[in-house]
């Protein structure tokens, strides 16, 4: 596997691939069991504990991600292609 292939798999798992359920039973858990430790309202939920993220929806929220990743590596921003 080259490293082309293996970014590809990793992008592709990271925004369209379903977790396991026993990464949602774990969120689950580990939610509850932090709940009676933390000051209401501010407990923590599931989803704190799911390293996946929604993917974006649209080609806008696509390039702001990136930017997003270039400025957290301190490389600027790019403007919008057109088109």
């Amino acid at each position: 596997m080259t490293s082309a292939e293996l970014s590809e798999h990793i992008a592709y798992t990271r925004w369209f691939a379903a977790l396991p359920d026993s990464w949602q039973q774990t969120s689950l858990l580990a939610a509850a069991l932090l709940a009676p430790h933390c000051e209401k309202g501010k407990r923590p939920k599931p989803a704190d504990f799911n390293p996946v993220d929604k993917p974006p929806q649209h080609e806008t929220q696509d390039f702001a991600a990136l930017m997003e990743l270039r400025r957290a590596f301190g490389l600027g921003d790019l403007e919008l292609p057109d088109g």
